[in-house]
């Protein structure tokens, strides 16, 4: 029998994802891994086709907590001076649901130093879904929990990508429009303002050189969306042997992270995060888990990087 603190986490977790000022962006561990899916800059940036999927199940064991899935693919074309790509995201928090579809573009000028710069748009459209239906409540007809709601709503985003073989700086907005959902989404009798959010992503990286058979990248990702408080994840990540990949995140007032990745024949990637929450939720779940899985396509003039094979 679901509990009324259950159902409460449920109700206002959904209706806090449209109505509040918060963080709305799905969010990820091993975003090192999974750069198109914050920054459209990053289609091609990887010098040959990609495959990305990613799952992340957040606050095991806690009911009505997020589920999101990622599949997302890009690949340079026209001498290398273009980006392309695309993605799904499935986001689910109680009985909310975000389906979103994007397509990405980049231009990327090429400097004598070697270092590229990249200049990203994207276009998505989301479908918001709310299925109230699902609730059960005291009262059974109350009119805010007798349907589900459905909209569809177009977005663009827009993000720059700096990067050399030893570093990379992004900035990116991936919507926007601050969208208003209001004529889908309205409680009677209440002021509820449904929107979807504008939202800041910075991340950065570099590779320090420790050993013939090592490497050391710390990175960073900051998330900001206007009137609530600023997301931060630091990573120290170790690559070994060109092939093994170690790492160990720390978001602020929230999780302690470790992780890990393997590269299999330089075509093949396995990972998997799992968060220790920090925050007072951590005394009601078992941790947050991350799998993720990549393939990228063999290029014959392709050549091994440190940038490349420590990713984003």
């Amino acid at each position: 029998m679901k509990s009324i603190s259950k159902i409460v986490l449920i109700v206002l977790t959904s209706i806090s994802a449209f109505s509040t000022y918060a963080q709305q962006d799905a969010q990820f561990s091993m975003y090192m891994f999974n750069g198109m899916a914050i920054n459209p800059a990053y289609a091609g940036s990887r010098e040959r086709t990609a495959l990305t999927a990613l799952y992340r199940h957040q606050w095991a064991g806690f009911e009505g907590a997020p589920k999101t899935f990622t599949f997302t693919a890009h690949a340079p074309i026209l001498n290398d001076r273009i980006g392309i790509g695309g993605g799904i995201t499935s986001d689910n928090i109680g009985v909310m649901n975000l389906i979103s579809i994007n397509t990405n573009y980049a231009y990327r000028v090429k400097f004598e130093n070697e270092t590229k710069l990249a200049l990203g748009i994207s276009v998505t459209f989301n479908n918001f879904r709310q299925r109230f239906s699902e609730i059960t409540t005291g009262n059974a007809g109350d009119p805010n929990f007798s349907q589900n709601l459905s909209i569809w709503s177009p977005n663009f985003g827009t993000g720059v990508y700096y990067y050399g073989e030893k570093f990379y700086l992004g900035a990116s907005i991936p919507h926007l429009l601050n969208a208003n959902l209001n004529k889908s989404f309205q409680f009677e009798g209440t002021e509820t303002v449904a929107r979807q959010w504008r939202h800041y992503f910075f991340t950065g990286g570099y590779v320090f050189d420790l050993g013939e058979n090592l490497k050391l990248k710390p990175s960073v990702l900051v998330k900001y969306v206007n009137n609530a408080p600023v997301s931060v994840d630091g990573n120290l990540g170790f690559l070994i042997k060109e092939a093994l990949w170690l790492g160990v995140s720390y978001r602020h007032k929230d999780a302690v992270i470790g992780m890990i990745e393997y590269d299999f024949l330089n075509s093949f990637r396995l990972g998997y995060a799992y968060d220790f929450t920090t925050s007072d939720l951590g005394r009601y779940t078992s941790g947050t888990h991350e799998v993720m899985l990549g393939y990228e396509f063999k290029k014959k003039d392709a050549y091994l990087t440190p940038r490349r094979m420590t990713y984003f």
